[in-house]
């Protein structure tokens, strides 16, 4: 509000991430964002691998999508584990399940949680840290660099946040 005019309605999210003038982007410059956004506006996409599948199946996807870990599910979504490329050949080399060699202590979050809570955790884990609901389906994973971005303000990031964000109220 300005001059008693209502300048712009939204979400604080909304509004941080998008603000529709000079006045309203003064206004919101020094808000910490690490106690605005949460682990939804951060997470990305987690590729994921049923338990049933191989190793060899495991490893290719990590292969054809260059990364190094995938995150394990049941059939309705339930993060099990995470299988890094490493203990894919193991389990190939040793003719074992994903399940006989699959990392079971995760770090999870809910998608609600802010990122300055999150800062800790994401520096910790060895792997991207798995976003869940409260029946511990696998939502997404959080990076390091996508926190370190949000918090840095990073344009860019927080552009793509915005845009997220907006797609998802439309």
């Amino acid at each position: 509000m300005k001059d008693g005019n209502i300048v712009q309605v939204g979400t604080p999210e909304e509004i941080l991430m998008n603000p529709s003038n000079q006045y309203v982007e003064r206004f919101v410059e020094d808000v910490d964002l690490s106690k605005v956004l949460t682990a939804e506006h951060v997470m990305k996409r987690a590729e994921s691998i049923q338990l049933e599948k191989g190793p060899r199946v495991a490893l290719q996807l990590m292969k054809e999508r260059g990364i190094s870990s995938v995150y394990v599910v049941n059939k309705q979504n339930k993060l099990l584990g995470a299988l890094t490329a490493d203990d894919a050949t193991k389990a190939i080399e040793q003719k074992v399940g994903i399940s006989d060699i699959m990392t079971t202590e995760l770090l999870t979050v809910r998608p609600d949680i802010v990122l300055t809570d999150l800062f800790e955790k994401v520096s910790q884990a060895g792997v991207p840290v798995a976003v869940t609901d409260e029946n511990e389906r696998l939502k997404g994973i959080v990076v390091k660099g996508a926190v370190i971005g949000a918090l840095a303000g990073n344009e860019e990031h927080i552009n793509d946040l915005a845009s997220k964000k907006i797609g998802e109220v439309n």
